[in-house]
C-alpha cells in the first residue's frame, strides 16, 4: 500500500503521472496554501476534460485498489471520472467515461469508476465500466452530490475483474466483469460542462494497493 499526500513541493509530472490538460484555462498542480491535495481547474470552454493519469502499473490478478477523497466546487458545472482505464490520457471533448450527451459512454476499452457528470444530472454519482470496449455497465449510487463536499471514493477490483464501489467506507456499487485483464492506470478526469466557466476539483490523496506476486 502506498499513499500519495501530493504533498511535494511540485506535481511530478516526469515519473509519476501523465497530465493532459484540455485547453489553455485549464490547469492541474499542487494545492499548496496551506493545504495538501491535487488542485484541477477546469477550462472555459464547454466539454473540456483533462487527466491526471498514473503509469500502467495495476493488473486484475493482483487484486488492485485505488482511493482518494474528492472535493467538487460546483457540481452543476463540472465532470469528473476516477477510477481504473486502460489508459492513462484521453484526447478532449471524449473523457474516460462521461455523459455529454446525457447518457454514459466510453472512449475508453478498459475502464471502470466513479463518474460525475451535470450532463446526466446535476449531482448525481454513478458506477461506470466497460469491459474490452461492450456497452456501459452502470450503477446510480442514488448519492447527491452538493457544492464544496467531500466525499472519500474507493473502486477494489478482483481477480475477475469485478468491481466494488465505496463511499466514504460502505459499499454503494458492485459491477461483475467489469474490466479485462489488462494493464490498468489510476486515472482522474476533471472538466467543464453547460458553459459554466472555470470550476475546480480537489483530490486530496492517491492511495493504492495490490497484492504483489
Amino acid at each position: 500500500c502506498s499513499v500519495d499526500w501530493f504533498d511535494q513541493t511540485t506535481l511530478d509530472t516526469t515519473n509519476n503521472y501523465t497530465q493532459t490538460l484540455g485547453g489553455t484555462a485549464d490547469a492541474g498542480a499542487l494545492t499548496a496554501a496551506g493545504e495538501i491535495g491535487f488542485k484541477g481547474t477546469t477550462g472555459t470552454v464547454d466539454n473540456e476534460v483533462s487527466f491526471l493519469g498514473t503509469a500502467l502499473i495495476f493488473d486484475i490478478t493482483q487484486k488492485p485498489e485505488i482511493e482518494t477523497k474528492l472535493k467538487i466546487a460546483d457540481v452543476s458545472g463540472t465532470i469528473v471520472f476516477f477510477g481504473f482505464s486502460y489508459a492513462n490520457t484521453e484526447t478532449t471533448p471524449g473523457a474516460t467515461i462521461d455523459a455529454d450527451s446525457g447518457t454514459l459512454t466510453a472512449v475508453a476499452t478498459d475502464a471502470v469508476g466513479f463518474v460525475f457528470d451535470a450532463d446526466l444530472g446535476t449531482s448525481s454519482l454513478w458506477c461506470a465500466s466497460t469491459n474490452t470496449g461492450a456497452a456501459i455497465q452502470s450503477v446510480d449510487t442514488a448519492i447527491d452530490w452538493t457544492d464544496n463536499q467531500s466525499k472519500t471514493l474507493r473502486v477494489s477490483l478482483d481477480a475477475s475483474g469485478n468491481a466494488r464501489f465505496y463511499v466514504d467506507g460502505v459499499q454503494k456499487g458492485y459491477i461483475a466483469s467489469a474490466v479485462a485483464d489488462v494493464p490498468l492506470c489510476a486515472i482522474i478526469n476533471f472538466g467543464t460542462r453547460a458553459n459554466d466557466g472555470a470550476n475546480v476539483v480537489y483530490a486530496r490523496y492517491l492511495k493504492k494497493w495490490q497484492d504483489i506476486p
